[in-house]
């Protein structure tokens, strides 16, 4: 029977990390590369990760160019809030109007003095106010007595005199009780409306402004006998219903709430919404049916409106 080997030799042969640990650096690399039974590879895994964290390190960045890249970005930013402020400017308040003489004239109290002579209290005239006047004194003129006694007219100049007196009494309280001055809100906005069917209305402004602008497709009047021969019928009393019209009583009262509107009134601006977007259909209507022309410029003009107020979406 051989020998048994010792365990001094036993621990020489099988102790591979003091074999390993022995051989020279390069024999080592190789032995750590690839195993002989599973060709796995262990040192080469520990020197891509190392690999990649240095190229995902951060990238230096420079002080300076960070700076311009902010003051860049704040230029542009400013310049772009001066440019919608400019653009929201251009293109007016779809609810106010710009300050126009007209405008100005509904509004301020200066000019109810020049008004008040033309416009009464409750619709009423100054024509109809005098024939009024005149009818009453008429009635109420003390005539002679019928009878030829003596001493029957003996009074009669008092009593004339006493007629005179009191009809002048009564002709100024008319006059208090009929004026702007002592009328309401609603009472001067029933007078400027009246103010603007007379300076809009086509009874009037068809003496001043040029006819709308036909389409060239559309056939001229004179090129047929037929049309020739139609004649568009003259309006009897005053114009109510044409847009121009239409559009200056909503401007006013469009003014006129607007002035009065309070946080909480709800009410007053759905009302006030309402007619904003009635007058953009108005305008809107006008200015395709009129194609820019005299009546539109008019209006533009008079009122003091803008893009806004027919153009878009109209919130408020």
């Amino acid at each position: 029977m051989p020998p048994r080997a010792s365990s001094a030799v036993g621990s020489s042969v099988f102790n591979l990390t003091g074999l390993l640990q022995s051989l020279p650096s390069a024999v080592r690399s190789q032995a750590f590369t690839k195993c002989s039974t599973c060709l796995f590879s262990t040192t080469p895994a520990l020197e891509a990760k190392a690999s990649s964290r240095k190229r995902k390190a951060r990238r230096h960045i420079d002080p300076y160019r960070l700076a311009q890249a902010r003051q860049r970005k704040a230029a542009n930013l400013a310049r772009q809030k001066v440019l919608n402020a400019e653009r929201k400017l251009a293109l007016g308040d779809p609810v106010r109007s710009r300050p126009t003489p007209f405008i100005e004239s509904l509004h301020s109290p200066a000019s109810l003095e020049t008004v008040k002579e033309s416009y009464l209290n409750y619709l009423l005239k100054q024509e109809e106010l005098k024939q009024t006047l005149e009818y009453s004194r008429w009635l109420t003129e003390p005539l002679p007595e019928s009878n030829q006694l003596p001493g029957a007219n003996d009074n009669l100049a008092e009593r004339i005199k006493e007629h005179a007196d009191s009809h002048e009494n009564a002709t100024k309280a008319l006059l208090a009780i009929t004026s702007l001055e002592s009328g309401s809100s609603k009472d001067r906005t029933r007078a400027n409306v009246q103010r603007c069917i007379g300076e809009f209305g086509r009874h009037n402004t068809d003496k001043l402004l040029p006819p709308r602008l036909l389409s060239k497709r559309a056939p001229s009047p004179s090129s047929s006998a037929e049309n020739a021969a139609v004649e568009i019928p003259k309006r009897i009393g005053q114009d109510t219903g044409s847009p121009e019209v239409q559009i200056a009583i909503l401007t006013t009262k469009i003014n006129v709430l607007a002035d009065n509107l309070h946080k909480k009134d709800k009410s007053n601006k759905r009302n006030l919404r309402l007619m904003v977007h009635k007058r953009q259909k108005l305008m809107a209507y006008l200015r395709r049916r009129d194609r820019g022309g005299a009546r539109w410029q008019n209006i533009m003009d008079k009122l003091g409106l803008n893009d806004a107020m027919w153009k878009g979406e109209i919130s408020l």
